[in-house]
């Protein structure tokens, strides 16, 4: 069975229990703001096409409720979100930015220093990915769906419906994780690989544990250039802290990028509103403008 044949029916199950849902839930106070957008534009995930930009200063937030549960008394987790990640897009670890990227506070746990555990060759190619010419390389400014968990820390809202069995995450950007609850599934063979990977959720206690493998290694964790290798597996936690705010780790091990396994984390907050219809071709402005620098870059010999 093909990985469209099992995701799909329950698709279009959530796209309907979406609908339901959005009438009977309560609204909220918005978040802050997310930073504006570095290199790219429009383009893929990546700048000021991609989603809530601006704007004025956010309210106060009210205080929360408390947790909401679903009728197995699981917490609910359904509702509109937006990544509180610091500017994580533009690197995971904590910088000031520079020209072409915003700052970005880190959101690197483990190691306590805040530094990925990167091997040399992986550090190397990650200061590489971030010069002007490697902008064209980021998989995301060719409209390529942005990986299982850079999705949730692009400065971009999504949606979060929970039908029986299922978690079903919809980014603003037309794409999906669809991660089934069940502590039996098993993952797809190892020859089947996923920009999004393959995700599989349990139940511990008031936490819900996603575990994802077969990822295909294509990705970009960000604009940066962060790291990320077909053989990574990962961890989440997603642990509702109150009615408004869903606390994120994960944990990822990836012996061919890493010395050992790193644990990155933030707030995901609840957010007014709907995601909207974007799709990346329709704003897709720099694509041009980016291949024109890397082929200049190529003439001039600072790209090999």
């Amino acid at each position: 069975m093909t990985h469209l044949t099992r995701t799909f029916p329950m698709l279009v199950a959530a796209l309907f229990v979406a609908a339901t849902l959005a009438e009977a839930q309560a609204p909220a106070a918005a978040g802050a703001p997310p930073q504006q957008g570095g290199r790219g534009g429009g383009a893929g995930q990546q700048g000021g096409g991609g989603g809530r930009q601006g704007g004025p200063a956010a309210a106060p937030r009210p205080a929360a409720g408390p947790v909401k549960r679903t009728s197995d008394g699981k917490p609910d987790l359904t509702g509109h979100f937006l990544g509180d990640a610091g500017g994580a897009n533009y690197g995971l670890e904590a910088s000031q930015g520079g020209f072409l990227l915003p700052r970005s506070r880190g959101i690197v746990l483990d190691p306590a220093d805040g530094k990925l555990p990167y091997q040399d060759w992986a550090r190397a190619e990650f200061t590489s990915r971030g010069k002007p010419e490697r902008g064209y390389d980021d998989p995301t400014a060719h409209c390529f769906v942005a990986g299982f968990s850079r999705s949730l820390w692009t400065p971009s809202p999504y949606q979060i419906i929970q039908p029986p069995g299922y978690l079903v995450i919809m980014f603003e950007r037309m794409s999906w994780r669809i991660i089934p609850i069940d502590p039996n599934r098993k993952h797809l063979p190892d020859t089947v690989r996923l920009w999004q990977g393959d995700s599989i959720g349990h139940w511990e206690g008031d936490t819900l544990v996603v575990e994802t493998a077969n990822n295909n290694g294509k990705t970009w964790m960000n604009e940066a250039g962060d790291v990320i290798s077909y053989a990574a597996t990962a961890v989440e936690r997603f642990t509702a802290e109150d009615a408004d705010t869903i606390d994120y780790k994960v944990t990822i091990t990836d012996p061919v990028v890493m010395t050992r396994p790193y644990t990155l984390g933030f707030k995901i907050r609840r957010q007014q509103g709907e995601i909207l219809e974007v799709a990346c071709h329709e704003d897709n402005q720099d694509l041009e403008h980016l291949r024109q620098v890397k082929e200049e870059a190529k003439k001039n010999g600072t790209l090999k």
